[in-house]
């Protein structure tokens, strides 16, 4: 991508733009980049053993109880269902964080502005998890009064995998849309479409649906081509991205996850083109805006660090619809889509959210895969509070 790109282009494949498509599609051997580290050997982990290294560093740091616990579980649970990109692997960061002022630890959320089917919750820059925890208990328990309701919530520390919430309201009855943000100074994440250089952040969005007794329908995504998060995993294990998603410094797409990283930094691009960039935000608008915790741009001259902002609409299913017939409709809905004939017999067709809960059936026997670069970094954090080393 080059700086004459800002005109309207045309759309590539997942919306990679012109300059990327000397990527091969999927199916073909890809053009082959250097990279700086050498795949890894995973090893595996029960996925007790994960949450409790975890919880033991929390503590360590000086988290209260259930809050250690409540983020070590969100961070097992996120590996156990195979997004590895927001499991242990942000142990040492928060550590970090923690350790720097930028999270606190015990922090719960300030009820800010509200009304009969609305809250504006404050989390004053507390662990994300616990906040984002009450943040949609509360919607939950507003819609089950009201029928709908949504809550905003500004300032939280890192959330982690924003599916986790909609599979949370939805075991309560509840349908949802999440939307996230993170502000931060010097810009963001992603490449505004026809532009170079950080400006937005991953921002993803999750929506839930009850299915019971089946897992819920949950969507997950974030509005990036890839999550941060992913690129962190590919580094560590050496790998390099399944597309050029990713725009280095000087303006060239590249499958290196380094070059996002740098020195110096690079970008990455939005999914689906100029449709994804679109959602990124309004992504920014509604959690950022509107929460009042704002959007990604850095005030001239400020280090002011801005957290996660949520909007949680949640929706009270058996109040907006006849509860056997909506079993009904979504069960012959998705037998349906999921009869269509696979385009590889060995990868059935599934609904969102499913795919989640297989890798989480599958781990639970097998156990959770940890390149060794991850593993350190857990140990490295162990050792900043104190701790012997846990993996």
């Amino acid at each position: 991508m080059t700086a004459r790109c800002s005109a309207p282009r045309p759309r590539g494949r997942r919306g990679l733009p012109p300059s990327a498509r000397n990527a091969a599609p999927p199916g073909r051997p890809r053009r082959a980049e250097p990279m700086t580290e050498i795949l890894a050997e995973a090893q595996l982990y029960d996925v007790a053993r994960l949450r409790a290294a975890a919880e033991a560093v929390f503590r360590a740091v000086g988290c209260p109880a259930d809050e250690a616990a409540a983020v070590a579980e969100h961070l097992a649970e996120a590996n156990l269902c195979g997004h590895d990109s927001h499991g242990v692997i942000r142990v040492l960061p928060y550590v970090k964080a923690l350790r720097r002022g930028y999270f606190h630890a015990g922090r719960t959320p300030e009820v800010v502005r509200e009304a009969p089917a609305l809250a504006v919750l404050d989390g004053a820059m507390g662990l994300g998890q616990p906040l984002a925890n009450a943040a949609t208990d509360r919607a939950c328990a507003m819609a089950a009064a009201a029928g709908s309701a949504t809550v905003l919530l500004r300032r939280a520390g890192h959330v982690g995998r924003l599916g986790a919430y909609a599979e949370r309201a939805a075991a309560r009855g509840m349908a949802t849309v999440i939307f996230c943000n993170a502000p931060r100074p010097g810009g963001g994440v992603i490449a505004p479409w026809g532009g170079i250089g950080r400006r937005l952040g991953a921002s993803p969005i999750a929506m839930g649906m009850p299915r019971p007794p089946a897992p819920p329908v949950v969507l997950d995504f974030s509005t990036s081509y890839y999550a941060v998060g992913k690129l962190r995993v590919a580094r560590n294990r050496g790998e390099l991205l399944p597309d050029p998603a990713v725009i280095a410094a000087d303006g060239t797409p590249t499958r290196d996850p380094n070059a996002y990283f740098g020195p110096p930094e690079g970008a990455m691009i939005p999914f689906g083109g100029h449709k994804g960039y679109a959602l990124n935000v309004f992504t920014d608008l509604l959690a950022g805006m509107l929460s009042g915790g704002g959007a990604d741009y850095p005030p001239p001259g400020s280090d002011e660090q801005g957290g996660n902002n949520l909007m949680i609409v949640a929706v009270a299913v058996e109040q907006a619809a006849e509860p056997a017939w909506l079993a009904r409709a979504i069960a012959d809905y998705a037998a349906w889509v999921t009869s269509a004939p696979p385009v590889d017999p060995a990868r059935p067709v599934m609904l969102p959210g499913e795919p989640e809960a297989a890798t989480r059936r599958r781990r639970a026997v097998e156990g959770v895969p940890l390149d060794p670069r991850t593993v350190a970094q857990v140990n490295e954090a162990a050792a900043l509070v104190g701790l012997a080393a846990p993996l």
